[in-house]
């Protein structure tokens, strides 16, 4: 096996439990390292210090994987990641028969996402080491998933093009239909596993049974509404309507599916800023209101952009909320922190002249665990509002 050798000190990172080593902290490496491979990694001591995936194509050239040197990075190896993850999930209680299997970093598989879909799973790789071991995780699936039917690949993405992968959509397994249906608490959902702009995160789940819960008798409002999420739980917990607001007409379409059975709902296509605009000149309100936009700021060069647009669309937001109603804002994010949010928050307050407290902080699902020495895997951050005129 090839060796990698670090800079002095340059191991803390790894050894504090973060998986990435840059490679501006290698000293030297082995000729004809082969891209994607198993290397050796050792201190500036010449001390082991763990086993990577290696890719001298990537600014982390090696993503850690294991301390143990007696350990060997094979089938069983990732048979018990994969078995651990599983009896994880198993073991929160989840209310649905979807949710997230893999959480790359905080699951310790760094460049692997998998979804699970009442059967089906939908498997995400953006390294070329995770590529490499396909059939490693193929066959890991097979052997510690009950009751599995099939596995889809949906492989896309920038990170896989920094990696120097194409992208990939393809059956690796079994059998997948074209749609699916699954639950969410008391709610149903249809899925398009193999859909391109339909999918499904579950990584709100629990914000949207809190927000359903809290909806009954009420008018809801959901603004970057995507499939609909938010307002299938509201209205199936007796919501007295509920209005869609979205730019995809593909993703509006499949929304209208999963609420075909409930009456009093609108969908509404276009920009939300003009669309939002509009509805206040019409100084319309609603009981609830949920502000779930997309990923602002990729990277921090976009943090002060985005801040911007989070206040905007907050401050819309609150003029659109009723008297003593909720507001609800999320930011998916990773360079907006929850007290960037909050700032956001707090200004979109004050210029709307009302009084605002938050009942809610609002996180990720537990299916999507936070890696307590991986920050970038904490993204998902949010708040629920009550707003006072």
């Amino acid at each position: 096996m090839k060796k990698v050798f670090l800079k002095k000190d340059r191991e803390k990172l790894w050894l504090s439990g973060h998986p990435w080593i840059y490679s501006g902290a290698v000293d030297k490496i082995e000729q004809n390292i082969i891209p994607g491979s198993i290397v050796e990694v050792f201190n500036h001591k010449n001390e082991f210090i763990g086993y990577g995936h290696y890719n001298k194509n990537s600014k982390i050239i090696v993503r850690m994987l294991e301390h143990d040197k007696n350990v060997s990075i094979d089938a069983n190896w990732y048979n018990q990641k994969i078995k651990q993850a599983y009896e994880l999930r198993m073991g929160l209680n989840i209310d649905s028969n979807a949710f997230r299997l893999i959480h790359s970093e905080s699951d310790f598989l760094p460049g692997l996402i998998i979804d699970y879909f009442n059967d089906y799973v939908i498997l995400q790789i953006s390294t070329l080491g995770m590529e490499r071991d396909k059939e490693f995780i193929i066959q890991a699936l097979i052997n510690n998933i009950p009751n599995l039917k099939g596995i889809y690949e949906k492989s896309e993405g920038d990170g896989r093009k920094l990696e120097g992968l194409p992208e990939k959509t393809q059956i690796l397994w079994g059998e997948i239909p074209d749609t699916i249906e699954i639950f969410e608490g008391n709610a149903n959902f249809i899925i398009d596993l193999k859909g391109q702009k339909t999918g499904f995160y579950s990584d709100q789940r629990e914000n949207r049974i809190l927000l359903g819960n809290l909806s009954k008798g009420k008018n809801f409002l959901d603004v970057c509404s995507y499939t609909g999420g938010f307002s299938v739980h509201a209205m199936s917990n007796g919501a007295n309507s509920a209005t869609l607001i979205d730019i995809s007409e593909d993703a509006l379409n499949v929304a209208k599916e999963n609420l075909k059975k409930h009456i009093n709902v609108d969908f509404i296509k276009g920009n939300i800023f003009d669309i939002l605009r509009v509805l206040i000149k019409e100084e319309r309100k609603w009981d609830v209101v949920s502000l779930d936009p997309p990923k602002l700021a990729p990277n921090k060069r976009d943090l002060e952009k985005a801040l911007k647009a989070y206040k905007d669309i907050i401050l819309n937001g609150i003029k659109l909320t009723s008297n003593g109603g909720l507001l609800a804002i999320y930011s998916c994010s990773g360079a907006v922190s929850s007290s960037d949010l909050r700032m956001a928050l707090a200004y979109a307050v004050k210029d709307a002249g009302v009084k605002a407290t938050i009942v809610h902080q609002l996180h990720q699902s537990s299916c999507h665990p936070i890696s307590v020495s991986v920050p970038e895997t904490e993204y998902l951050k949010g708040f629920l509002v009550r707003i006072i005129y």
